[in-house]
């Protein structure tokens, strides 16, 4: 029972996002898959599991031919199923309803529900998996280990004895590294079992839980071998030389600093005034003071939470679930209204009623965490999406406009560097970085960036921690949340540590360490 790709090539238009791949994935293997943002990495997925079908090459499953009229549906036929790294999973249906949506809904007599039948089975599964939780609770109260393990075992339970090859799509990509540990475990379980499993993944931790990694680079199978003797220095070698190689092929990326009238091609060239040719400059300071107050702010998990960031600085929020950590970007930006409490930017309070035209007028903007849902448009072109804010500016301005994306798109480095791609096709990655290139151009006065970098590969967190960087050196103010707290150590001025809604406690200097931000985080 394997499942392999032998020499697979897949294109879009001239582009070859796939370059005669091969890979195989043997019974009772867990074969993980590296590579950097726009290595190939979605592409493979989507090949694997039928969403795209081969320009050349075969698929193979149990050595039998599957290429020939490769669907979905013909690859579920053929036993792959896939999770991905959002569990999809109904918050507020209960955990019985949801797992009914995957295995069907019991039936008793006269056809009806058997809603009895249905809890109970619904708990046995839950114990199984030692999820301490009852079938009737809300699957919104799952954790994120909780949720990636039961949409697992649902994937496997109702593919049943037909189960081929199960594909884990940045499965942990969700979760804190210290959640994602008892979800690889049950992993592993599953391919003791003696099933496939081709795990996509950036986090180099994962590895110890694999048997066999192979890593992508522009479309190319780069290394493969054993995980236990495949050098993790490689591994970074390629995935961020990726990135590096493209910025110096585009130029070298440029800081703060770089003034666009001598061609820099950092920040500031995001701000240029293409309709007028002049330059644009950074955001406006406030006269004095802090650029964001906050004080009394009351939600539902935030309770009485008051912080002042000045121009320029970096503030990074840790927390736990519940201290408000989630909850604290989308009140500051009107994503969720707050119950109490004043959000004034630049000397000027916002109302408690704010709408997203009203925040990005006065400078206040978000990147949010669901960047597929909240943050782009799925179906709109790369292009479409960076200049939705500006599409009156450049109305009948297609040579401006065509200049201000190239610009976003050199800048971050966004895969595939054609802007005419549709945004719901980039890897998670490149999303983001699109999402954070159309804010930018904002100029705004403080980016509220919600974990910015969950579920991005290593290079691309690099070039998103220079934009940050970048952003505070010319006068942006930056609050940023993560449920990763070591990014932070090399990246924050300081660091707001949430307990109970409120700021417990403030780290800078030498005190904000990697170690020291884990520890404080629990």
């Amino acid at each position: 029972m394997t499942a392999a790709l032998h020499g697979v090539t897949k294109r879009f238009g001239t582009f070859a996002a796939l370059s005669e791949v091969s890979l195989t994935v043997e019974d009772g293997e867990i074969h993980a898959l590296l590579g950097a943002n726009g290595s190939g990495k979605s592409t493979l997925v989507r090949t694997m599991t039928g969403v795209y079908v081969p320009d050349a090459g075969r698929i193979l499953i149990d050595d039998r031919d599957v290429t020939g009229g490769w669907s979905p549906a013909a690859a579920a036929a053929a036993g792959v199923r896939v999770v991905h790294q959002e569990a999809p999973l109904v918050d507020r249906l209960s955990i019985a309803e949801n797992v009914a949506l995957f295995a069907g809904y019991p039936r008793g007599l006269l056809g009806r529900i058997a809603w009895r039948r249905l809890r109970a089975d619904t708990q046995r599964l839950l114990d199984d998996l030692s999820v301490k939780r009852r079938s009737r609770e809300l699957a919104g109260r799952l954790t994120g280990a909780e949720r990636a393990m039961l949409t697992v075992e649902l994937a496997v339970r109702t593919a049943g004895e037909n189960l081929r090859l199960l594909v884990l799509d940045e499965a942990t990509a969700a979760l804190p590294e210290a959640e994602a540990e008892p979800f690889l475990r049950h992993v592993r379980g599953i391919a003791d079992r003696g099933l496939p499993v081709l795990a996509v993944t950036h986090r180099l931790a994962e590895l110890p839980f694999a048997d066999r990694v192979s890593v992508l680079d522009a479309g190319r199978v780069v290394i493969e071998g054993p995980a236990a003797k495949v050098e993790r220095s490689e591994i970074i070698r390629v995935m961020r030389g990726t990135a590096s190689d493209a910025r110096s092929a585009g130029g070298a990326r440029a800081g703060a600093g770089d003034d666009p009238a001598r061609g820099g091609t950092g920040i500031a060239a995001l701000w240029r005034r293409e309709a007028g040719g002049r330059d644009g400059g950074p955001p406006a300071r406030p006269p004095a003071g802090p650029v964001l107050q906050v004080r009394d702010l009351r939600g539902n998990d935030v309770d009485g939470l008051d912080l002042a960031l000045a121009p320029g600085e970096i503030v990074g929020v840790i927390g736990v679930r519940g201290s408000g950590l989630e909850e604290l970007p989308r009140l500051l930006t009107g994503a969720e209204q707050r119950r109490a409490g004043t959000v004034e930017v630049a000397g000027r309070r916002l109302p408690s009623t704010l709408p997203p035209r009203v925040a990005i007028r006065q400078g206040l903007v978000f990147l949010p965490a669901d960047r597929l849902r909240e943050g782009g448009i799925h179906n709109l072109s790369v292009t479409e999406n960076l200049i939705l804010p500006e599409a009156r500016t450049f109305w009948h301005r297609r040579a401006q406009m065509r200049t201000a994306v190239r610009q976003v798109v050199s800048y971050l480095d966004v895969r595939p560097t054609d802007p005419s791609t549709v945004f719901g096709r980039l890897s998670g990655g490149n999303q983001q970085k699109v999402v954070l290139g159309r804010l930018l151009r904002m100029r705004p006065r403080v980016l509220v960036l919600a974990d910015p970098t969950y579920g991005v590969d290593p290079a691309a967190r690099e070039v998103m921690f220079d934009a940050i960087r970048d952003a505070g050196a010319s006068g942006i103010a930056v609050l940023m949340t993560s449920t990763e707290p070591e990014q932070m150590a090399g990246l924050c001025d300081r660091v707001l540590v949430l307990r109970d809604g409120r700021v417990a406690e403030e780290i800078s200097g030498p005190a904000m360490t990697a170690e020291n931000l884990m520890t404080k985080a629990l």
